[in-house]
């Protein structure tokens, strides 16, 4: 049986950024389902994930970027899930939180230019969006996904992890070497911890839109373990 892949956004966007991934995926067969979480609290994004795979048939390859890497190691443990595929993403473990993992960067390095919260909610300083999320989009599409940020709750980054789902489900990590965001070292770290089969790519933290077959590629690469070992 073909596993249905759940694509899980991150911080500051929308699920519409998955929409090459979505196509690459679709063009193969694949049923694909894209979640929109109104990035508010990690307990509502984890129940809103649950939701659409309470829907599904079958097994699911769970993907998440950035934040949605949170989102997918808590709502991972959902009885469907068979795969998870961390797209240079947060991967905390039990009791941790993005906010945690944060305070882990190496403070030589670029920093994300997260601006002060306004009423509990955080933005991008939109004149280092392009450089920081977006390095390798056109001016024109940084500056679109900056003006269009997403507010990002600051409970979706102090939510901690009830049960890592990495611990009891096989993972898979795209590692994006040049990323802004999350640097490279704490996202080796974080892939290490969780014993993920790594891929490893040069792009921004943007790579899902600037580089949708690379996603795609290791996403195939996880469902088709998954689909051998039903066939077993």
């Amino acid at each position: 049986m073909s596993a249905t892949i759940v694509l899980v956004h991150g911080g500051f966007v929308d699920g519409s950024g998955w929409r090459g991934v979505y196509d690459e995926l679709r063009g193969d067969g694949f049923d694909v389902r894209v979640v929109q979480n109104a990035t508010k609290s990690l307990a509502d994004d984890a129940a809103t994930t649950r939701d659409v795979l309470d829907a599904i048939d079958g097994p699911v390859v769970l993907v998440g970027h950035s934040y949605g890497g949170a989102v997918i190691t808590e709502a991972g443990t959902h009885d469907s899930v068979a795969a998870l595929v961390y797209i240079t993403a947060f991967a905390p473990d039990q009791g941790e939180s993005v906010n945690a993992l944060l305070a882990t960067f190496p403070s030589d390095g670029p920093q994300p230019p997260i601006l002060p919260p306004v009423n509990g909610y955080l933005f991008l300083d939109r004149a280092k969006f392009h450089d920081s999320f977006a390095g390798d989009l056109s001016a024109e599409e940084a500056a679109f996904m900056a003006d269009s940020q997403v507010p990002w709750g600051l409970d979706a980054l102090g939510g901690t992890i009830t049960a890592a789902a990495w611990r009891v489900k096989p993972s898979w990590y795209l590692h994006v070497t040049d990323d802004r965001m999350i640097p490279p070292a704490a996202q080796a770290s974080m892939a290490e911890r969780t014993g993920a089969t790594v891929a490893d790519t040069p792009g921004s933290h943007s790579i899902y839109v600037s580089q949708p077959k690379v996603v795609a590629d290791l996403i195939r690469t996880a469902a088709a373990k998954v689909a051998s070992a039903v066939a077993v």
